[in-house]
């Protein structure tokens, strides 16, 4: 897969300079073969094997290595329109308010998609999105969008408000290691969405988004929900513990309660909406609440218990860390 990713990189058509890094996350197969296959065909090639444990180490190790002034986090499971790079150029440069970016993420699917993966879209007056696999049709005409709407296997932002908003929270965290997990990219654009920073969807910034066979399973949605609840109880107590609401208003501090639940309730809603919802289906969304609801107890009970959980959720960075051994 990664080697499709860089492939599509190698296909750009643009004048605009720019860096590839590959954060190698302790892999243990041909990585680093792979990225040496393509130094002499991709430009400022870099490849940086770190294996500590997490998604936040790649992101946060990519914009240390970083020399440019935008940054774009893609995922080695996409592959990019060949206009990406130049699109990426043009939105960043011709407006100087923009501090995020994304564009479509379509789905490639491995294996044709079961009939109930209709029902976990959610449709809005621009377009339609499934957080579930990290899909975004917004149509082809540039909006601009709420910043919670950039997903991070497509995630363009200015370096500078990267840097500016601390970075990162936990992300992808291993199974032993659940309780560390927090709430990756959504951390930082509720930060950017509380502070007005502009956000835009782009055609020019398309990619298409590998959906596994094993992604297409009411097992990963399961896990998936889950790893959910997880992030919506770290969100949860950083609002809390660490946030100042004396001076925010009723209004700002429900948006900042309920945004981790955003695309559940509007699952929701859709459901409650439609009477002609399988029973299937119903059945499947009961048992994703209840997974749900499992992560978020779960994770407020090592919160509770263990002081170690206590001190890493309410961190006020996450750029210098260590995890426990696996």
């Amino acid at each position: 897969m990664l080697a499709r990713t860089l492939l599509s990189i190698e296909s750009q058509i643009t004048d605009t300079d720019f860096e590839v890094i590959v954060v190698d996350n302790g892999s243990t197969d041909s990585t680093k073969k792979v990225c040496e296959s393509f130094n002499e065909s991709v430009n400022n090639l870099i490849y940086f094997y770190d294996d500590e444990p997490g998604l936040l180490t790649g992101r946060h190790k990519g914009i240390e290595l970083s020399t440019g002034k935008i940054l774009c986090f893609l995922d080695d499971d996409v592959e990019l329109n060949d206009k990406y790079i130049q699109g990426v150029f043009d939105v960043f440069s011709t407006d100087a308010e923009v501090h995020f970016a994304t564009g479509p993420c379509l789905p490639e699917y491995e294996v044709t998609p079961p009939y109930w993966l209709d029902y976990f879209w959610v449709h809005i007056n621009q377009g339609k999105y499934c957080f579930w696999l990290s899909l975004l049709d917004l149509g082809d005409q540039k909006l601009i969008i709420d910043p919670n709407l950039v997903f991070g296997l497509n995630f363009c932002v200015r370096k500078e408000t990267a840097l500016q908003l601390n970075g990162f929270h936990p992300d992808c965290i291993p199974d032993s290691l659940q309780k560390y997990q927090g709430d990756g990219e959504t951390g930082l654009t509720m930060k950017a969405a509380e502070n007005n920073l502009k956000a835009v969807y782009s055609p020019y910034l398309s990619l298409k988004h590998l959906v596994s066979k094993g992604r297409l399973t009411i097992e990963y949605f399961k896990k998936r929900a889950f790893y959910e609840g997880v992030s919506n109880s770290f969100t949860d107590l950083r609002i809390s513990f660490t946030q100042n609401t004396v001076n925010k208003s009723l209004l700002q501090v429900l948006k900042d309660k309920i945004w981790p639940y955003y695309y559940l309730l509007k699952i929701s809603l859709k459901s409650i909406k439609s009477k002609a919802i399988p029973k299937e289906v119903k059945e499947m969304k009961k048992l994703l609440d209840i997974q749900n609801k499992a992560g978020y107890n779960f994770h407020q009970n090592e919160f509770k218990n263990d002081e170690q959980i206590r001190k890493w959720v309410l961190r006020s960075s996450f750029w210098d860390y260590k995890l426990p051994p696996l």
